[in-house]
């Protein structure tokens, strides 16, 4: 067993991305010398699990009783509690891909939680409602949520006591774990509670709402000097809302979707400036349901 993990939990619908993008990716790009790979395995196929085990990756066995993004807090729990991990790296790993070396952030402020910031706030005020957490959870993360920027929880490293932290806060905060969504809430929560080290954006380079954009060539994605993102993240909470089409590593993939990409950009540049109100979390949804059923009308 290594010093460190990169803990990521997929199943059988997008394992397939995890074997030929996620973790060829990583291993062709990151120095692993250090680092376990672990996989929280959700129902992934025979054929998937085999892969993974013939190619250096631990898995560990997860129930599924809720929405992945939610209840993987808890196995990374069971799993920190059973392995000697210094430094835990909890990535998402169904929208993510790695292009450069990330393995320096594990000596980066050791004692102290690591994330990105995205440069737009997403719409995450949905699940601030009582069907997610008690009234007096609600109310300190809509404290948080309106007053600080959002932190982007796909890529979290943190020494194992805080991670363990996060897991309980997750679990125990989140009344309906079942739906995508309110941990990113509560990971914002506490990290902003507690303190953390903000990373360079190219550490997990969220498309839809940098500020910085993006360039594409050979399947590539770079920065405006044209050097590879460490880590890009086609993120979106719906599917048709990612940027990126045909998102995965390797020549062939990896096609700007022109119109949505501008039509977010132009979406979250016009938000850059919101009150911090209450009025805010309302307006956010009304805004975000107008550009879907206007993106969804331009794709027909």
């Amino acid at each position: 067993m290594k010093t460190y993990a990169i803990v990521t939990a997929s199943d059988r619908k997008y394992g397939d991305f995890l074997v030929e993008h996620w973790l060829r990716s990583l291993q062709e790009n990151v120095r692993l010398d250090d680092i376990d790979v672990v996989v929280l395995d959700y129902g992934l196929s025979l054929a998937q699990r085999y892969y993974l085990e013939h190619h250096g990756v631990r898995l560990h066995p997860g129930r599924r009783d809720g929405h992945v993004t939610v209840i993987r807090y808890r196995e990374t729990r069971d799993l920190l509690d059973s392995s000697p991990y210094e430094q835990i790296c909890l990535c998402d790993s169904g929208d993510l891909i790695f292009q450069d070396d990330i393995s320096g952030v594990f000596q980066h402020c050791p004692d102290r939680f690591r994330a990105v910031c995205e440069d737009a706030k997403p719409v995450f005020s949905f699940f601030i409602k009582d069907d997610f957490f008690l009234p007096e959870d609600r109310q300190r993360i809509t404290d948080s949520f309106l007053k600080n920027r959002m932190i982007n929880g796909g890529f979290i490293i943190a020494p194992r006591a805080q991670m363990r932290e996060l897991c309980d806060t997750c679990l125990r905060m989140i009344l309906d774990k079942s739906h995508f969504g309110p941990d990113q809430l509560v990971v914002n929560y506490l990290l902003h509670q507690q303190g953390f080290e903000e990373l360079e954006r190219r550490y997990n380079f969220v498309v839809a709402t940098s500020a910085e954009p993006v360039r594409i060539e050979n399947g590539l994605i770079l920065d405006q000097e044209r050097q590879r993102i460490a880590v890009v993240h086609n993120a979106g909470n719906f599917r048709f809302l990612r940027p990126i089409d045909n998102f995965g590593y390797g020549p062939g993939h990896n096609v700007l979707k022109k119109e949505i990409y501008t039509a977010l950009r132009g979406f979250y540049a016009s938000r850059s400036g919101l009150a911090t109100a209450q009025e805010t979390v309302q307006r956010s949804r009304r805004e975000l349901t107008e550009l879907i059923r206007r993106l969804k009308a331009d794709t027909r």
